[in-house]
Parts: C-alpha cells; sequence; structure tokens
C-alpha cells in the first residue's frame, strides 16, 4: 500500500536550463546535490525542508531548474511544511476533482491525496484502489503548473515506481525539419 501527498505549483518558470549529466558532488552550503547522471533528476541532501533557509532554498531551486526531479529522503513534514516548502516555488493549485476518495486534506486544498488505501471500506486517495496512467499533471489547464510535488508517506518495498520524462530532451533530439513543422 502506498499513501503521498501532492503539491501543484503554479506558473511557468522563468527560466528553463539545459541538464549537465554530471556525476560529481557538487556541494552548496550544507546542501548536496547529487546528479543521477541520466537524463534528468538530483538527490538533494543535507537540509531539512522544513526548516529551510534563504541559502539552501537558493541551491535547491537552482538544481531544481538544472535537474527538473529532486529526491529528497528522510524528511517529516507536516501539512504546514509541505505547503510551505511548495509556496517557495510559486502560487498553489488547489488539487484537482476527482470522483474516488478524498481529494484534498482537510483544511489544505492545496494537498491532494494519492492512495491506494482503503479504510472503511472507502479509498482514503482520489484514485481509489486503481493506479495511475502515465499523465503530465495537469496538463490540460490554460496555465498547467510548472510543477508537482510528491511527499511519499508509505512506500511499498518494490513497485509503486513513478517515472518522469525529459521532455526538454525529446524537444532537443527531434530532427530540425520536425522542429520547424511543429513550431506554429
Amino acid at each position: 500500500m502506498a499513501a503521498a501527498l501532492c503539491g501543484q505549483v503554479r506558473k511557468r518558470a522563468d527560466l528553463f536550463c539545459d541538464f549537465c549529466a554530471c556525476l560529481w558532488l557538487i556541494k552548496y552550503s550544507t546542501v548536496e546535490i547529487i546528479p543521477t547522471g541520466k537524463a534528468l533528476g538530483a538527490e538533494i541532501r543535507g537540509v531539512d525542508i522544513a526548516k529551510i533557509q534563504a541559502d539552501e532554498f537558493e541551491s535547491i531551486y537552482r538544481a531544481w531548474l538544472d535537474h527538473q526531479v529532486l529526491l529528497f529522503r528522510e524528511q517529516r513534514l507536516t501539512d504546514e511544511d509541505l505547503i510551505a516548502f511548495s509556496r517557495r516555488f510559486g502560487e498553489l493549485d488547489h488539487a484537482p476533482i476527482q470522483e474516488n476518495g478524498r481529494r484534498f486534506v482537510e483544511g489544505h486544498p492545496e494537498i491532494y491525496v494519492i492512495s491506494n488505501v482503503i479504510e472503511n471500506g472507502e479509498p482514503i486517495g482520489s484514485l481509489g484502489a486503481g493506479e495511475a496512467s502515465w499523465h503530465t499533471d495537469m496538463s490540460y489547464l490554460d496555465d498547467p503548473p510548472k510543477a508537482s510535488m510528491v511527499y511519499a508517506l508509505e512506500v511499498p518495498p518494490e513497485g509503486g515506481n513513478t517515472y518522469f520524462c525529459n521532455m526538454y530532451r525529446a524537444y532537443e533530439s527531434l530532427p530540425d525539419e520536425l522542429k520547424e513543422e511543429i513550431s506554429n
């Protein structure tokens, strides 16, 4: 069984950086940024995002622009901590409308509950006992969020994987003729 809280961050990023497939450790203040060496992603170490300082966030924001997907292990966040950290990236959306389960945390409409846990015969998360198919969060909106944050509360020992795709890299790999054709 898995449960996660997800916050949607609004407004597009002003700046997008090219991914640097580096395997070395980059250290900014106490924040360690460890690139995956893949098409995207980095692990962030040495920071408690519930008590984050301005210089630490600056390093994290830069890493997000550079790597698109960030992993923070061993965080213990309250709902308020998750919202405060998410707001550092921009204005937050409310949870999208779903038919199954609880859509958001009571009192915190910015936090979207995703879970396959059943309590008292009812799903506690928006997806019920089903799996999410491949998607881009809220891409149907005219002004979609620039990011999504997932705070995993319970992770299964195997399975339950979340996959990410670097669409900057996908676009960059297109032939010039196709880029020109889709530019309009």
